[in-house]
Order: C-alpha cells, then structure tokens, then sequence
C-alpha cells in the first residue's frame, strides 16, 4: 500500500556526479522539475522559514579518496520557484560539505583551508557572508551537526580517530570524543544524545561495524549499536526512530564494489532493533516525513531513492533519479524533505 502524503509536499534529491537538483511530487511519485547545478552536490538543507534550499558542492569531479579539484560554492534555491536565488561563495576554504541551519545562521563544514585542519563555518543567512571560522582540528570534517540549544556543534572526521566538539561561538577549542573514523550522524528529537557512524567506509569488509551512541552532557561514548553492514547515513525522526543506510560489499578483481544496501530501524531509546529494510546500493542519505511513517533513502550507487515505509520496513516506491549517468557514483546523494507551502 503507498503511503499518503499532504498534497504539494515534495522530495528534493541532488545528484552527485550527474550535475542536477531534481523536485519529485510525492503524491505522484514523479519528477516535477530539475535543475543544472554546479558539479559534486554532496548535500542538502532547508530552512522552512524562508523555503530556501542549500546546496554544498565539495568537489570538482570524483569523491573525497580521489577527486580533480576541491568546490567552495554552497548553492540557495527557492524551493517554491523552484529556481537558482544566489551561490554563496566560501572561498578561501574549500570542500563544504555537512550543513546545518541554527536559526539566522549557516553552518557548513569545510575540508580545508589556507588556516590547516578542517572547520565549521559560521554564514550569516541575511548577508550570506561567513561570520567565523571553527576550527576542528582534523582533516576532512564531513558532516557536522548543531545541539537544539546551540551551545554544541559536531563534526565527523573520515580520517581522524575522533569526534570533534565545537564551540558555534568560536571562543573555546575544539575537544575530542575518541571514535575511529566516523560517517553520517544525528541527534536524538531532545538533542541529549549523538549517534555516530563508525569506522569509515574505506575500512575493511571484516572490520566490526556499529553505531556509537555519546552523551550529549558528558560527551562520551554510553553505548554501542552493532550494524549488519558498514554504517554511513543516519537519521532520526521526530517520533524517535533511529534509522542507519548500511552499505554491504562483494569481493571483485583488484577489490570490493558496492552491492545492495540496508535500511536498519531502532528504537532511540531502548536501541531495540525494529527490522531491516532491503535497499540500493550504497545508501547515503536517509530523510523523513515529520510525522515518522515514510523514510527516504539515497543509493548513490543505484542513482535511486528508495521510499520506504517505516512501520512495515518495506520500500514502497523507487524513484530513479540520473538513470542515464554511467560510473559507480551515479548520483542521489543529498536529500530533503519539502513540506507544502502554507
């Protein structure tokens, strides 16, 4: 049975490697519009208050193991017109990547730049200039994410054998959780604890795998999830479904190549395990109704959005997203939910 969804609400999914920002009607389940954008989207992040859309580009071409030139363009779409507004530029730092919005201000996590390790970046929304640099103290800070009360921002570093904690202000240094490289994270609804993907993907297939969870208060790690397959996206829904995009991996000449993914969905609480959910190959990014029954699922390397609905752990819909575009990274990485216009 296919869910039911409030008319106009809408899907906006970017599209690594195939240049593109696509609108899907969710009551249809068709692409309503797409636009070109720059190269390498990575990810995606809506204000509901303006309905503007922000888009990080994090490279030239190719992915963060082996890419031709590091982007410092984050791109604002009016979701509503459904057109380019501005790009914001955010030069001399490169690689933007992880985004978040804390009320009139954008964060942004950068690889590099001319200052050394990677940072978080602080964008005045109303000027669109960045107000600070914090830095992570580590290389490659790749998604970063802020407490609901604004006084902790975090980073997860893909080379880096820790978690970073920052200060949004700027004023205090950086400290360390210990985690041996990290991927996707989020934070429960009442923000009193992270969850973290670890190790990084490019560990070996036999490498243990699992979903860190750290209090928020303490920042340190309290308990520890075990995955079915390597971690890399995460998502929390409002009603305290903890759901983890796991990639699976088969062995090929001159090494592995990524199969069909899995969905895994928890309690956020009690962590119990509430099923799994057979999805494409390599799931990336997960997003999700406000009201917890349909998730959404990147595979970059199927160029798909799988719909799944959360209470059955079935896909329900498949949504193809650059068919077209040849290569293992075909697309489908940022994802965003588009509630409808009041």
């Amino acid at each position: 049975m296919s869910p039911v969804f409030e008319p106009g609400a809408q899907l906006a999914v970017l599209s690594q490697s195939g240049c593109t920002l696509s609108f899907f009607d969710l009551a249809t389940q068709t692409r309503i519009a797409q636009l070109e954008v720059l190269p390498q989207g990575h990810e995606l992040c809506f204000d509901p208050r303006t309905r503007l859309l922000y888009a990080s580009h994090t490279y030239r071409a190719g992915t963060w193991l082996a890419h031709e030139g590091e982007s410092h363009e984050i791109t604002v779409i009016d979701v509503d017109a459904q057109q380019i507004v501005d790009v914001i530029d955010v030069a001399p730092e490169h690689a933007p990547h992880g985004l978040h919005i804390d009320g009139d201000v954008l964060y942004a996590s950068v690889e590099t730049g001319p200052a050394g390790p990677g940072a978080l970046l602080a964008i005045d929304l109303n000027t669109r200039r960045t107000l600070r640099r914090i830095s992570a103290e580590a290389w490659v800070p790749h998604w970063a994410i802020v407490t609901p009360d604004g006084k902790k921002a975090y980073t997860t570093n893909k080379t880096a054998p820790f978690v970073s904690v920052l200060d949004p202000t700027g004023v205090a240094a950086a400290r360390r959780i210990p985690v041996q490289g990290s991927e996707g994270l989020a934070l429960s609804p009442d923000g009193s604890r992270l969850f973290v993907a670890t190790p990084t993907l490019t560990q070996t297939p036999e490498t243990p795998r699992a979903v860190v969870v750290i209090d928020v208060g303490t920042d340190t790690v309290v308990h520890t999830i075990p995955t079915v397959a390597a971690p890399s996206a995460i998502h929390v829904t409002g009603t305290g479904t903890l759901l983890v995009g796991q990639w699976r991996f088969e062995q090929e000449r001159g090494g592995f190549h990524a199969a069909g993914g899995v969905l895994s969905s928890y309690d956020a609480n009690s962590y119990a395990l509430l099923g799994h959910t057979e999805v494409g190959a390599g799931p990336l990014n997960i997003c999700a109704t406000p009201d917890g029954a349909t998730g959404f699922v990147s595979n970059l390397q199927s160029g798909t959005v799988s719909v799944v609905d959360l209470a059955q752990c079935a896909v329900v819909a498949t949504l193809a997203v650059d068919p077209s575009v040849d290569g293992p990274n075909q697309g489908a990485h940022g994802l965003a939910y588009i509630p409808p216009a009041n």
